[in-house]
């Protein structure tokens, strides 16, 4: 590992050449996890209360938001599907009243 003149390494070297394990967290990033479920814990009174004055659409967009920092983020895989058509059809999410009529179990 040897450096230029002015300090820096070459590029497509550097002074920790087997880098961060794969897998370990960035240590500033797991304490920002750990400082936001502290904070939503001691406020989940009030989280709950302002999601609840929020529109619908607004609301679920909150939900997903908050979910990043408890779930970990899926990788997109492709799944070949053969026969039916529409079991390759992504799901809709309906929100509101406007129920499809095979929805309504009344």
């Amino acid at each position: 590992m040897k450096r230029k003149n002015d300090g820096q390494f070459k590029p497509g070297e550097s002074g920790n050449p087997k880098g961060r394990p794969k897998g370990r967290t960035n240590k500033d990033v797991k304490e920002l996890r750990e400082r936001v479920k502290m904070l939503l814990d001691s406020t989940f009174d009030r989280v709950i209360e302002d999601l609840e004055h929020l529109e619908p659409k607004d609301r679920v967009n909150a939900y997903f938001k908050l979910l990043e920092f408890a779930l970990p983020k899926l990788k997109a895989i492709e799944a070949k599907i053969e026969g039916d058509s529409m079991a390759a059809q992504p799901p809709a999410i309906i929100i509101g009243d406007n129920l499809p009529e095979w929805m309504n179990e009344e």
